[in-house]
This record gives structure tokens, C-alpha cells and sequence, in this order.
């Protein structure tokens, strides 16, 4: 193919060559780690989601792999692999630093690549509404602008690597309660000037070639199933290209999902109640339901993402990742995000007359590296204290542990 063509093009060139068969194995994909502790899919290098590839045409195997905070290797499937893991998007959103985010997007991007993946679900803008939401070490805060710009730069930085960045959850997935099917019932102009405008912010910044729609319903609509969120503001007014995906377990409807502008369904063998993008898809298109150009949109769609992605001419290849790299961007990251906000009576830097240090928090005596869940990374510890050589218990007085938190 005419390498000198661009993105649409090409996707329509391949679009035009492609059976139904091969379209409808693009439309879904499956659980990265096998269904019910079984094999993986035959082809998958082992993380959240496989798409196959269609040889004859040369279209590469989709390989996603979750990334809130890092690449990450759940239960250690892919042995020998390891990822850098990443500070909090707090804490990214705290540096105020485009560059920062730029280069924490870059590292996650690059080691996926080298893990053999070309799709990252990295790219998490919702607001943080709820200080008990599960996923706000993923988010970049409560303000719109700030996570909105932070978070563009990430998208940008994992696409520089050329691999796939999937901006999510759209929209308003920010809480825990219910979270898979609660609706958030705000008005238009609140939902404008709040979480759509940092959404917004970082599609025109970041360019993602994806986008992840919620499990909520926005006043009383499944996000998966938003026409007015998938198709009318995303795809009308923001002109996005690029292609809707569900997250896991997202997945309501067939036909109602696919006229709402939803693109690909996730691992529903697994995580739905059907395959909805397979059989009932093929019933609908066959019978008028789905008209066929929006079949083709659909898979015009992915296939545009991964070459503007460079996921056809430059597909991943396996290698160690550098990990003194990462360590050096997780660094920075943690350095510009930590911020003083008051130093009383100068008792920063802590001198040799402390006798007592009282710590309170939950874990205050242990080392939480990152949050839990599918965006968990794994990872090893370096082992560092405040003061290098002298244990917690020991400097400069015994350090009291209080494990009191205001939100027991």
C-alpha cells in the first residue's frame, strides 16, 4: 500500500478489500487473559483485550493492555515482563507541567511497545467528584482545565510511541456506588463547562486514536449507548475520527449500541451478557437494522486509528524495557508533584534536635506504590527511607504510628 497516503485513505483502501467475516472480527474483541481461567485467545500476548488480525490484508492483531499509571502484567501472566509504575495522575496534575505529563504518557507508551502492544486504555480525564471513587488515583483532578491539558499531554506522549492512547470513561464515571449503572443526572450547561470541556480539552491536545465509553447512564442513558455523547458532540461537533470502544462490561445492545456511535465491543464473551457485536450485529446489518455504510464507518474507524498510530509500519517489538528511564520519569513526575503548602515556623528541613516524629494516617506505616484494580501495576520496590541507612524506628527518635483517618 502507498505508505505516502494518509490515514483515511488508507483505512478506506483496505475497507473496500475487506469480506464481512473480516469486518465483524473487528468489531469485538476478546479478553486478553481467556475466558474462565482458560487459554488465552490464540495470538494474544496476555493483558485486557485481542482483536485478531486479517493476514491476507495485513492488518496487524489489536493487543490492549490497561495503563492508568503504568503497563500492567496482571497476576504476572507475561513472565519476565515488567513496567515502570507510574505516580497518581494526582500527582501528575499537581506538577502543573505539560512536559511532565508528556514524558509519563511517553514511558508508558514505550514500554507497551516493547511489551508488544499497540493499544493503551491510558488516558483517564474523568473529574474527581468523590474522594471515595475507586479510580481517582487514575484522574488528574477536580478541575476541567488542568486535567483536561496534563491529560492531553499524556495522550500525546503514549502516541508518540506508536501505539494507540484511549481517552476514557465517557462520561462521568466518578463514583463508586453503582458505578456500573448509576446515572449521573446533571444539566447541560453544568455538563459543558465541567467534565465535556476536560474531555474536550484533551482531545484537541492529545489526538487520542480511541475512546472508551462509560458503564454509567448520563440522565438515564447508558454511556454506551449515548447518541448524544458518541455521536452528536463527539463525532459531529469534535470531528473525532478515531473509534468508540466499551469498557469491560459496557455493552447493553447491539444495533441501539452501534447507531449510538459505539465502534468495537470489549471482551463481551466475558464481561456482557452477549457478544453483542458479533451475531445479533451481523442479524441487524443483514436486515437493514444497521445500515451497511455505518458497518464500514465502524471499521473504517479502528483501522484509521492504528495507521495514524503507526500500529501497520511500525508494530511493536519485544524487548527489555529501560528501566532506569522510567525510574527517571517517575522521579521527576514525584519531585514536581509534590507540593509544600505551608512551613510553619521553618520546621522543614526536620534538624537534629527531633526527638519524636508522630505520622498519622491509615497507612502511614506502609508503602502503597499505587492503587488497586485492572489499572494495578506490578512492580519492585527500591527500598528507600527518608534518611538513607537509618530505619523509620530508629531516626532521629522512635516514629509513633497513628492509624486514624478522617474518613473512618
Amino acid at each position: 500500500m502507498d505508505t505516502s497516503l494518509n490515514a483515511d485513505a488508507r483505512a478506506r483502501l483496505i475497507v473496500a478489500k475487506m469480506t464481512d467475516d473480516e469486518k465483524f472480527q473487528m468489531l469485538h474483541s476478546y479478553f486478553g487473559l481467556g475466558k474462565d481461567g482458560g487459554p488465552l485467545p490464540e495470538g494474544a500476548v496476555g493483558s485486557a483485550g485481542f482483536v485478531p488480525g486479517v493476514a491476507r490484508l495485513g492488518i496487524p492483531s489489536q493487543q490492549s493492555a490497561d495503563a492508568g499509571v503504568g503497563v500492567t502484567n496482571p497476576g504476572g501472566i507475561r513472565k519476565g515482563d515488567h513496567a515502570t509504575a507510574m505516580p497518581s495522575g494526582p500527582s501528575t496534575a499537581s506538577s502543573w507541567n505539560p512536559e511532565v505529563a508528556f514524558a509519563g504518557g511517553a514511558t508508558m507508551g514505550r514500554e507497551a511497545w516493547q511489551q508488544r502492544f499497540n493499544i493503551l486504555l491510558a488516558g483517564s480525564v474523568n473529574l474527581q467528584r468523590d474522594p471515595r471513587n475507586g479510580r481517582n488515583f487514575e484522574y488528574a483532578g477536580e478541575d476541567p482545565l488542568l486535567a483536561g491539558r496534563l491529560v492531553g499531554e499524556s495522550i500525546r506522549g503514549v502516541q508518540s510511541q506508536h501505539v494507540v492512547s484511549t481517552m476514557k470513561h465517557f462520561a462521568l464515571n466518578d463514583m463508586e456506588t453503582s458505578r456500573n449503572f448509576h446515572s449521573a443526572e446533571i444539566g447541560e450547561q453544568a455538563m459543558r463547562e465541567s467534565d465535556l470541556l476536560a474531555f474536550e480539552i484533551a482531545l484537541d491536545i492529545g489526538k487520542p486514536g480511541s475512546v472508551m465509553c462509560s458503564y454509567n447512564r448520563i440522565n438515564g442513558i447508558y454511556g454506551c449507548e449515548h447518541d448524544y455523547l458518541m455521536n452528536q458532540v463527539l463525532k459531529q461537533e469534535w470531528k473525532f475520527p478515531g473509534f468508540v470502544m466499551s469498557d469491560w462490561g459496557g455493552v447493553h445492545s447491539g444495533s441501539k449500541a452501534a447507531l449510538a456511535g459505539l465502534d468495537q465491543q470489549s471482551a463481551g464473551e466475558v464481561f456482557d451478557k452477549a457478544v453483542y457485536f458479533d451475531e445479533p450485529l451481523r442479524l441487524a446489518v443483514n436486515g437493514g437494522v444497521v445500515p451497511r455504510a455505518r458497518l464500514d464507518d465502524m471499521v473504517s474507524r479502528i483501522l484509521r486509528a492504528m495507521f495514524a498510530n503507526g500500529n501497520f509500519d511500525l508494530p511493536p517489538q519485544h524487548q527489555p524495557i529501560d528501566a532506569a528511564a522510567g525510574f527517571a520519569a517517575a522521579q521527576r513526575t514525584v519531585e514536581e508533584g509534590s507540593v509544600l503548602l505551608r512551613n510553619a515556623n521553618n520546621v522543614l528541613p526536620l534538624g537534629p534536635e527531633v526527638k519524636r516524629i508522630v505520622i498519622i494516617g491509615g497507612h502511614a506505616d506502609k508503602g502503597v506504590i499505587g492503587g488497586g484494580g485492572s489499572s494495578m501495576v506490578g512492580w519492585t520496590a527500591k527500598g528507600t527511607n527518608a534518611v538513607p541507612g537509618v530505619l523509620p524506628t530508629t531516626w532521629p527518635g522512635p516514629v509513633i504510628f497513628h492509624p486514624s483517618s478522617p474518613l473512618e
